[in-house]
């Protein structure tokens, strides 16, 4: 029983050592400035839209592909 004990009290202990040590590296990290953030998201967003109609198109050749051979 005082085994059990001790092992939650570890793992008590262990969340907070995570806890802390985790706000210490939180306050390390160099943050972007906002006009590098805004274009960093713009690249992003750019990025995401022409992959996205690229996928788009290329499944839709597949489907018409498909379509075409299932049909015939």
């Amino acid at each position: 029983m005082s085994q059990e004990l001790e092992h939650e009290k570890q793992g008590g202990f262990k969340l907070f050592r995570y806890i802390k040590e985790s706000t210490v590296e939180f306050k390390k990290v160099v943050w972007l400035k906002r006009p590098d953030a805004v274009r960093m998201t713009g690249f992003v967003l750019a990025f995401a839209t022409v992959f996205g109609v690229f996928i788009y198109g290329v499944d839709s050749v597949i489907s018409l592909l498909f379509n075409f051979i299932l049909v015939k």
